[in-house]
C-alpha cells in the first residue's frame, strides 16, 4: 500500500496536471518548486492512464508527495467496474506512491463511445445506491483509498441536490471525498441557489481534498451557466470565497488542489498565491 504519511495532515496547495499537457509543463512547474520561485506542496497527477507518464513524474518528482485522478473507471454505471480500468488505476497509484485515487460521479462513456465531456450522476437515491457499490468495489482493490468527487453539471437531472447524492455515496461506501468548489458552483447555478448551499448538512469530516479550476460563465443562453476551463481561464472570485469560508470547516481535510491543464506559468503562479491568501489562517498553521 502506498505511503500515506505525506497526507497524514494538511499538506497545503498543490496542482493537478495532466502528462500529456504542453502548458503548463509539468516539468517547468518542479523547476520552479526547486528554485523556490512556486510554492508548490504536491501534485495530483492525471495520466490517461498511461503507466510510463506515471513512473516519469515519480522519478522526477523527488520527495514531492503525488496524488493520483483517473476519469476512466465510471463509477456511476450499472453492470459493475471493468476489471481493466481498476487494474490499471491501481497501476498508476503504486507508480506514483499516491495514497489515493480521485474519481468522479461521471462517465465519459456511451457504449464503447469515449466522450470528451462528463456524464454526471443522475440525481435520485437509485443511481446513488449503485455508484455505492462500484466505490465501495473500487476502494477494496486499490492500494490506496478511492476518494469520491463531485461532477459538474449543466443540465441536472433528478430531484436530489449533488451534496445528498455524494454525502449517500460516500457513507454507503465508506470512502472520503473531494469537493469540487467549481463543480458545486455549476450545480447551485443551474438550480438556483446560493454557492453552499446544503454544505451545512454534508459530512464535512469525509472531504480530505478541496478542487479549484479556472471557468467563465457563459450567459448567452440568457442563463448562467458554468463552464470548466481549467488552467484555460482565470478562477472565479466567488470559488475563493468559498475555498475560505469552507475550508476551516473540513477537519480531514489533507490538500487543496488546482487544476491547471493549459495554464501559462504566470497564470498558475498567479492562482497559487490567490489560492494560498484565501487559506492563509490554515497555511499559517502548517
Amino acid at each position: 500500500m502506498a505511503d500515506p504519511a505525506p497526507f497524514a495532515e494538511f499538506a497545503g496547495v498543490g496542482l493537478g496536471i495532466d502528462v500529456h499537457n504542453q502548458h503548463p509543463d509539468w516539468r517547468r512547474l518542479l523547476e520552479l518548486r526547486a528554485a523556490g520561485e512556486l510554492p508548490l506542496d504536491f501534485l495530483e497527477v492525471y495520466t490517461r492512464g498511461e503507466l510510463a507518464g506515471a513512473r516519469a513524474v515519480r522519478a522526477a518528482a523527488g520527495d514531492l508527495p503525488l496524488l493520483y485522478h483517473d476519469d476512466a473507471l465510471d463509477p456511476i454505471l450499472p453492470g459493475g467496474l471493468r476489471a481493466d480500468a481498476v487494474a490499471l488505476a491501481a497501476a498508476n497509484m503504486d507508480a506514483l506512491g499516491a495514497p489515493w485515487c480521485v474519481c468522479e460521479l461521471a462517465t465519459r462513456r456511451v457504449g464503447e463511445r469515449y466522450l470528451d465531456f462528463f456524464l454526471p450522476i443522475v440525481l435520485t437515491d437509485e443511481a446513488a445506491r449503485v455508484a455505492a457499490e462500484n466505490f465501495r468495489f473500487l476502494d477494496d482493490r486499490l492500494p490506496g483509498r478511492a476518494v469520491c468527487e463531485n461532477p459538474p453539471y449543466q443540465l441536472p437531472v433528478g430531484p436530489r441536490h449533488i451534496l445528498e447524492v455524494q454525502a449517500r455515496v460516500c457513507e454507503e461506501a465508506d470512502v472520503p471525498c473531494v469537493l469540487d468548489l467549481g463543480h458545486l458552483y455549476s450545480f447551485q447555478l443551474c438550480r438556483g441557489l446560493d454557492p453552499l448551499t446544503g454544505i451545512d448538512d454534508f459530512p464535512l469530516e469525509r472531504i480530505v481534498e478541496l478542487h479549484l479550476a479556472g471557468a467563465v460563465l457563459d450567459a448567452s443562453q440568457g442563463v448562467s451557466l458554468y463552464r470548466d476551463a481549467h488552467g484555460g481561464a482565470e478562477l472565479l472570485p466567488v470559488l475563493l470565497e468559498m475555498l475560505a469560508e469552507l475550508a476551516p470547516r473540513c477537519p480531514s481535510l489533507r490538500a487543496v488542489t488546482i487544476e491547471v491543464e493549459d495554464a501559462g506559468i504566470e497564470r498558475v503562479v498567479r492562482q497559487v498565491e490567490a489560492t494560498r491568501s484565501a487559506l492563509a489562517g490554515l497555511l499559517g498553521a502548517k
